[in-house]
Order: C-alpha cells, then structure tokens, then sequence
C-alpha cells in the first residue's frame, strides 16, 4: 500500500471531489494511506524542512498537494514524486497539479459572447498563476471576437480591498459581464454588490469556476459556475502518481484539471424581473430546490395572496409556474449529479429534491427522453 504525505485544503469542495478520484483509481491498485496535514503549513515560510521531515518520519511514497516555498534541492533528495499544486511559481523539476487555465478564460468568454454582451469585465487574484491565465483567456477571446476591452481588477488583500472594488463595480459601464476567477471571488463580488446596491444579474452578470456547490448556492442571488471534472483529474494524478512509485521513476508530468460545461444559476440569468416579491422568491427557490418546497408558505414572507403570486409569477417567469420553475431546477441539479458523481440513482434523486419516487422516472424520460440510468451511460465524462 502507497504511503502519501497530503498536503492539501480537503475543506475545500474541489480537493474532496479531486480526491475521491484519486482514491477511485488507489483502491484498484491495493489503495494509499494518506498521511494528511495542515494545508497551512505548506503555505509558511521556510517550511521546506518541516515538510521534509514529515516525509522521512512516516518513510512516505509519495508527496501530493499545495506547496508553495519548496526548497528544490532537499526535496530532490528525498527520491519520491512530490506532485505540487502552487500558485507562484512553476517547479519544473516536479510533477505539477496543474489546469487548462487559459482554456477556462475562453470558456467564460464564449459563454458571455453567445449572450451578446458589449461589456465584458474579470475580477482576479494578483500575481497568481492560475488567475492570470484565466483573464488571458478571457480577454484574448472577447478582443478576437468582439474586439473590445476588458475591464480588470486585481484583488491583492481583499480584507482591505472592499472599497476600491465597490468603486469599480460602480463605475463599470452596465450591463456588463463579469468572469470572476473562482466561486470564491464571485462569492465576494455578490456580498459587496448587496452592499452597493448593484443588481445581478440585471447589471452585472457574474460567472465564476469549479462550481462549489455549497459557494454558490449560499450566495444571494446564486452563482453560475465552469463546472471542472475535477474526480477525472485526481483519478489520472493517481494513475500516474502510482506508476513512478512502482517504476522508481521520475518524471515533470503535467496532470491537468479540463472544463466540462457552465452550471447555470441565477448569476447570469439576465431575465429582468421587475417585481420585487418576484425576484425574492426566486432567490428564494434557487437556494431551496433541493429541499421541499411548500408553495403555499411563501405567502409567509411574500404579502400576497397565493393566486397573486402565482399570476405574478407566471407573468414575470413565462413560460414557468412556481411548480415547473422548481422542477426545472431539480432536474438539472440531477442530471449533474449522474455526469459528476457515482451516487445511487435513488441518492441521486434525493438530493436534487424528489422526495417522492412514485412518478419520477415518468418525469425525467419526459424531460430527456431516456431512462436515468440511460443518461448517465451515455453523459458520465
């Protein structure tokens, strides 16, 4: 069995699922101990040699995760693959956790341009690898096509940071469409848009990457997100990582994490609904599907009666009524379950809403024309 020292922020949505397909791959080769530790100690300083002592204590296989100030020379000495994840620096001595960073920034544009955007925004990280490449994608693609600018900012410390950004959200020519480098960054932009009363999707449409669920469903309003197959990136990390480990060789591999769609939330829903109790229910529908929903009690919070809010509903949401609005929702939360995960069918439906299983297969071969269980064979990436 594989001994691994895991350097990684396994609280994080994407490191779980990146594991899960890392273990996915392990268990059919006699599996891996992992020997986790702090992901904030492979962020401190000078902390090669605590990492390295860590590595020769539990006589380790391997090295996986984020570490940022490697000292090069006694890492080699350890003679195992130490897979890095960084965000400064690429180490070409090592193998590296890596992603079609420029690829996502494409993706992002396209998705904007096919809305027929004139306005195009991204918001990053600065001097951070990954979040460079993004915007380089994202701004190539909308010059090539649109030929226009793209407005930037660079969040350095965002603590400290809010109101310069409030001042450049505001002064974004509206409506425009806004690429945030991650879930975490889209997060931030819709707290402060609340504070600033700027409205998403209406004048800033927002889209960020690696779809945290958890992230942008608690999100008000929620948020659109690349979906990236994270499981397929741990399960061929591991594949490799297992073959230099029994080769004894080393080799500066590049494992790359790929886009496999936009999981579409009420970020970039650019549907202008004028009526305030009507945006407050679908707000309010979008971070509940998944839970049972009783029509009836939004009268609880909405002062109107339930006939007023379904005509208004109706009206605002055409062709949807509140009941097919929910449904719609649900479905596309299933049918990304069958693509991303190994869950049981059942599970599946559980989770996305449909508690009650007496007519759900009826609904879904409605919906996509085959059996659930057809559509996860032929869509499962």
């Amino acid at each position: 069995m594989i001994k691994i020292l895991l350097l990684t922020d396994y609280s994080q949505e994407s490191e779980r699922r990146f594991l899960n397909g890392f273990v996915k791959y392990a268990d059919t080769q006699g599996g891996c101990i992992f020997y986790p530790t702090s992901h904030l100690i492979s962020k401190t300083k000078d902390n090669s040699m605590e990492i390295i002592r860590m590595a020769k204590r539990f006589k380790v296989d391997a090295i996986l995760g984020l570490w940022h100030n490697v000292n090069v020379e006694e890492a080699r000495k350890l003679n195992i693959p130490i897979f890095l994840r960084t965000h400064k620096k690429v180490y070409e001595e090592f193998p590296m956790l890596t992603g079609h960073y420029k690829s996502f920034g494409a993706y992002a544009a396209d998705f904007f341009i096919n809305q027929n955007f004139s306005n195009y925004a991204f918001i990053g990280m600065k001097d951070i690898i990954w979040s460079m490449s993004r915007f380089e994608g994202y701004s190539e693609q909308i010059d090539t096509i649109k030929k226009v600018k793209t407005h930037r900012y660079d969040v350095e410390d965002f603590k400290n940071e809010i109101e310069p950004i409030s001042k450049w959200l505001h002064s974004l020519p509206k409506p425009i469409a806004l690429f945030a480098c991650n879930d975490f960054m889209a997060r931030q932009v819709t707290e402060i848009c609340q504070m600033e009363n700027i409205r998403i999707p209406e004048d800033i449409s927002l889209l960020g990457v690696d779809n945290d669920e958890f992230m942008c469903n608690i999100s008000s309003p929620t948020i659109s997100s690349i979906k990236l197959n994270f499981e397929k990136h741990g399960y061929e990390l591991s594949s490799t990582l297992f073959k230099m480990v029994r080769e004894k060789k080393i080799w500066p591999a590049r494992i790359a994490v790929e886009a496999i769609g936009v999981v579409e939330r009420m970020s970039t829903k650019r549907k202008i609904i004028s009526d305030p109790y009507i945006r407050e229910i679908v707000d309010f529908i979008s971070r509940n599907y998944t839970q049972e929903i009783d029509i009836s009690k939004l009268t609880s919070f909405i002062p109107l009666s339930r006939r007023a809010i379904e005509m208004k509903f109706k009206k605002e949401m055409y062709p949807y009524t509140i009941t097919s609005y929910i449904m719609e929702l649900r479905l596309k939360h299933f049918c990304n379950l069958l693509e991303t995960t190994d869950l049981p069918i059942r599970t599946a439906a559980d989770r996305s809403g449909f508690i009650d299983s007496s007519n759900f297969s009826t609904i879904f071969r409605k919906y996509k024309g085959m059996t659930p269980t057809e559509y996860r064979k032929i869509s499962k990436v």
